[in-house]
């Protein structure tokens, strides 16, 4: 596979996810990881394994009638069956309460190559705002390292 190839379809995998999460379809989000893919939250401990990550994802979204997610293209990095990239989301999620808040975010992934496929390894998300919709809240600006 070429480089771009490889790029192209890691920025798919990127789609397969958002699409998963309005979709809100835990085998849909659960394929783009690997088998011992770890997601770092910055809520507490990371969650490793793709049967427990689907299982925390569901529990996360029931809290959650409805969520809106996009991501922007990445920049990507690819070294043989591994890759670095990132990419910035924004949701807009209502929660149990009717709450309604705008979530932005950058994901720093790390990637291999899962029996001829692209998976996320590891995916660390640090949130740049979080606040209400009209972007009134505070900005925590961009993450140091």
């Amino acid at each position: 596979m070429s480089d771009f190839e490889d790029r192209m379809e890691i920025q798919q995998l990127a789609q397969v996810y958002a699409d998963g999460v309005m979709q809100r379809d835990a085998e849909i989000w659960g394929s783009t990881w690997a088998e011992d893919g770890e997601w770092e939250l910055g809520l507490g401990d990371p969650v490793s394994g793709r049967e427990n990550l689907k299982a925390f994802w569901t529990q996360v979204m029931s809290g959650f009638p409805w969520v809106l997610h996009w991501v922007q293209p990445g920049i990507i990095e690819v070294n043989g069956d591994t890759a670095t990239a990132r990419f910035y989301v924004q949701e807009n999620i209502k929660d149990a309460q009717g709450e309604m808040t705008r979530n932005a975010g950058v994901y720093n992934d790390e990637l291999v190559r899962e029996n001829g496929a692209w998976k996320f390894k590891k995916r660390v998300f640090s949130t740049l705002y979080r606040g209400p919709v009209d972007l009134t809240g505070d900005y925590a600006g961009y993450p140091e390292g």
